[in-house]
């Protein structure tokens, strides 16, 4: 069943109604026209099913006949990604939605291959918001993930959080990500993950990194591509603590 974000302020009892954008994509994009089933959701967990009663390309009323609502389960899952160039990053939020991650923090490094600031900067985190929205109606993701705006990797490390944070990382001291998970207490609030550019975080961010109280894990014995350590490092946390 094809979906459509709507916005907390636009449902009703029993009636919701999608914007301008959204009615525009269900009327002329995606065909649909009186008495077609969709589902709609807030991007906070709410959901509901029901059938288009009346629309145009400006606004589309939908009868909600069926709706629900979800809870995130387990701790809170965050990504920290240096910003890679063009399509990798699209595909990089993509995935990082599918695995259920709850925010995404792009950072701005120093072996990083591309270089962004003021109002490119700008227009790439609409842009990766949008991603991250699109990967959501695509999954059946009813929490969107917040996308946050850039910033310079001593700035992320140095907001401490009261989680668990990660450094994916090819320094010598990075322990195997399976022993550090093993002796994580019972309950943790939420884990962090950060995941530097090809060629890993420099040593001095390494070492801030460490000093700031991040933990260096190892993905094995490889050298991964960044989309691919991202996929396989939320899919580990994914399975071992939710």
């Amino acid at each position: 069943m094809d979906r459509f974000f709507v916005a907390e302020e636009a449902w009703g009892r029993s009636r919701a109604l999608l914007n301008p954008e959204e009615s525009h994509h269900c009327v002329r994009v995606m065909r649909k026209s009186s008495g077609d089933k969709i589902e709609i959701f807030d991007g906070a967990g709410r959901w509901a099913r029901g059938a288009i009663t009346e629309g145009n390309e400006r606004e589309v009323a939908v009868l909600l006949e069926e709706e629900g609502r979800v809870q995130r389960k387990g701790p809170s899952l965050f990504l920290a990604i240096a910003v890679t160039k063009g399509k990798v990053m699209d595909l990089i939020i993509q995935k990082a939605v599918e695995l259920g991650v709850d925010r995404i923090q792009p950072l701005l490094t120093e072996n990083m291959a591309v270089r962004l600031s003021g109002k490119n900067l700008e227009g790439k985190q609409e842009k990766w918001s949008r991603v991250a929205m699109a990967a959501c109606k695509q999954c059946g993701q009813n929490l969107v993930p917040e996308v946050c705006p850039a910033v310079v990797f001593e700035d992320a490390v140095e907001s401490r959080g009261e989680g668990v944070r990660f450094l994916a990382s090819l320094d010598e001291r990075a322990r195997p990500m399976r022993s550090e998970i093993e002796e994580l207490p019972a309950k943790v609030g939420s884990v962090e993950l950060f995941i530097g550019p090809e060629g890993d975080f420099s040593p001095p961010e390494t070492e801030l990194a460490i000093g700031s109280g991040v933990r260096p894990v190892s993905f094995g014995s490889l050298v991964l591509r960044v989309e691919t350590a991202v996929i396989y490092g939320l899919s580990v946390l994914g399975y071992e603590l939710r």
